[in-house]
């Protein structure tokens, strides 16, 4: 069944063209991983999908149904059913992590029970059991990120859109948030991230290389198509 299609998407910022009639389909359960140089246009391959932009022309599907056009009440019940981190959707600073991650459950109208069980089993998942009542800013970097990562999985979404999830992070940290999408993906739920370290993610089924907004090569992951995306990411960083 696909998940993800884009049919002949075009975006535009101002006078830039972010994505160039990009066409693609991910089938449903897909580990999909984006690259490119940095303006490529991975990110707003995640913001379409997070409804956050509108395609200038074009359709953008999720279960065969289009997000393209939603209204704002429909883009808002969209939103509670997928699960997205990344800088567009900020912690908050004056709410505790416990507060943090219960957000889209509270925005669901779960019971305070359903609340407290899901929101502790989310910070434990990433690490973060004890830090439940500490504040964003008494996290570290890498903490910050994991507990963007539980708000984003606490209400188990059937789509996970992750952009940049292991920037600036040490080592352990990324391999942590790493195996974290890849526990979802192997429960059956549909992962796309954008990142320019695409070679971490060796669980992926599906590798797109961007370069200026088009497509430069796509297709099931494996080693060489993995090669292929690095090479063509190395080339594309040299030319900009």
């Amino acid at each position: 069944t696909t998940m993800i299609e884009f049919q002949n998407v075009w975006l535009k910022y101002g006078t830039h063209m972010a994505l160039r009639g990009i066409s693609f389909q991910w089938p449903r359960g897909t580990f999909a991983v984006v690259e490119g140089h940095s303006g490529a246009g991975k990110s707003s391959i995640l913001r379409l999908l997070a409804t956050f932009e509108r395609p200038t022309s074009g359709d953008v599907l999720v279960a065969q149904g289009s997000i393209a056009g939603l209204g704002r009440q429909a883009r808002a019940h969209y939103r509670r059913t997928i699960g997205y981190t990344g800088a567009d959707v900020p912690l908050l600073p004056k709410l505790n992590c416990f507060a943090n991650v219960a957000m889209p459950l509270r925005l669901l109208g779960l019971n305070p029970v359903d609340v407290s069980a899901q929101v502790k089993e989310a910070l434990r998942r990433v690490g973060l059991a004890e830090m439940d009542a500490f504040y964003p800013s008494e996290l570290s970097g890498g903490q910050q990120l994991r507990l963007q990562m539980a708000r984003a999985l606490v209400a188990s979404p059937g789509l996970i859109l992750a952009d940049e999830p292991t920037a600036q992070l040490d080592k352990d940290s990324a391999q942590g948030v790493i195996e974290l999408l890849e526990q979802f993906h192997a429960a059956g739920t549909t992962v796309v991230v954008a990142t320019h370290e695409g070679s971490k993610f060796k669980a992926a089924t599906q590798r797109m290389v961007l370069i200026e907004g088009s497509i430069a090569g796509m297709g099931a992951a494996s080693s060489r198509t993995r090669k292929t995306a690095e090479k063509s990411a190395e080339k594309a960083g040299a030319a900009s």
